[in-house]
């Protein structure tokens, strides 16, 4: 089979998946529309484009651009993630196998479907060719609401962002968190919509609590100064420290020590890979329903636990509930990085790909029960009681 993906530029959710593909395809390409932009190298992240030989950077030269318009129009299957709709458009023409891989639309609110700039974006890239050779990768458990709002239903695939899952002797790694205090992490950038400020009120109530842990949040942001000041003015600066940024191997090393990973963020999460990588290092993880990962990652009170999003007492109640049983929270560690071995793996994404868009090409059909190319059923925003 020949398959290209086309996106923005290649980035480091994707470079598992693609590698996968690059390996198990006839032929496999990236096609990167735009250069990374500085603002993006400077958040740590790198330029990948020129380290795969599978890229194809049509953004540099005449002949490239060639090439990848005619890969686009010929090849077998086309993912297309971030990219001009014009390619789309391209594509659709031939009326050919293809699937859009995203996010949320309205992650920014169920009203924005009311937007006219917003409600022509989606009728570009999706709606005008719900009747043609078009399926969905959604990237969130709330893609699927989202399109069938405005008219595309039963097209949608569940999918993700699929991180590298270390293979590892479990029992190894789960001695690497033999802590005591127990130690909880939160990982991701400072702003609004992660909802940091509510990891520090879950705090000043495990401290009531008389709990023994200590909480290490990792990233910058512009609410990380008064973030700082929240936490000394509640006196809980021994208990809740700020590492700052650092690179992805640290942070994945701060995950393996971590007993707890706490998921803070409301809706404009769209995906939040930071869910894969520390259920991959064994975290027992307490999620926010509103994260779009959550519903397809955590089997709640299997391998994590989800608390409502917004609600302290509720967060509160999960988090107390594994600190004052260590064998769960080893338990739910262990069953998380199961998961993402067993289903959520990029080896497990791509041979599910490839086998379903195979069968799609020889005229029939086929969902996975559970997992990655699942059927993706909606999911509203309100389904946790």
């Amino acid at each position: 089979m020949k398959l290209a993906f086309v996106s923005n530029y290649l980035n480091h959710h994707q470079v598992c998946l693609c590698n996968q593909f690059y390996n198990r395809c006839e032929e496999f390409y990236f096609i990167a529309t735009e250069k990374i932009s500085l603002a993006r190298l400077e958040m740590g992240y790198e330029d990948l484009d020129s380290k795969y030989p599978y890229v194809i950077k049509m953004y540099e030269a005449a002949s490239y651009r060639k090439t990848a318009y005619k890969i686009i129009a010929t090849f077998d299957v086309v993912i297309f993630g971030a990219c001009p709709t014009k390619l789309i458009e391209l594509r659709m023409k031939q009326r050919k196998l293809s699937f859009i891989y995203m996010e949320r639309f309205l992650k920014k609110g169920l009203w924005y479907r009311f937007v006219p700039s917003t409600r022509k974006k989606i009728w570009d890239r999706v709606l005008k060719y719900k009747n043609n050779n078009l399926y969905l990768l959604c990237a969130s458990a709330y893609t699927s609401y989202d399109l069938s709002l405005l008219g595309f239903r039963g097209k949608c695939y569940k999918w993700g962002y699929f991180t590298e899952v270390p293979r590892v002797n479990k029992l190894e790694l789960m001695k690497k968190k033999d802590n005591t205090p127990c130690k909880i992490l939160w990982v991701g950038r400072l702003i609004n919509g992660k909802c940091t400020k509510d990891v520090i009120f879950l705090a000043r109530k495990l401290v009531k609590g008389k709990y023994d842990f200590t909480i290490n949040i990792i990233g910058r942001g512009k609410y990380e100064k008064p973030l700082k000041m929240l936490v000394k003015y509640l006196g809980l600066s021994e208990k809740v420290h700020f590492l700052g940024s650092m690179t992805p191997c640290n942070v994945k090393n701060h995950m393996e020590e971590a007993n707890i990973f706490l998921f803070t963020s409301n809706f404009k999460e769209g995906w939040g890979a930071v869910l894969n990588e520390a259920m991959s290092r064994g975290c027992a993880v307490v999620s926010s329903h509103a994260v779009g990962s959550a519903p397809y990652l955590i089997e709640d009170k299997k391998n994590g636990l989800i608390y409502k999003s917004g609600s302290i007492n509720d967060l509160y109640v999960k988090v107390s509930t594994l600190l004052k049983n260590p064998e769960l929270m080893y338990t739910y560690g262990i069953n998380a990085y199961g998961t993402m071995v067993k289903r959520w793996s990029p080896e497990v994404a791509a041979d599910r790909f490839i086998k379903i868009s195979k069968n799609l090409l020889s005229g029939g059909h086929r969902w996975y029960q559970y997992g990655p190319c699942s059927k993706a059923y909606i999911i509203k925003e309100d389904w946790y009681p």
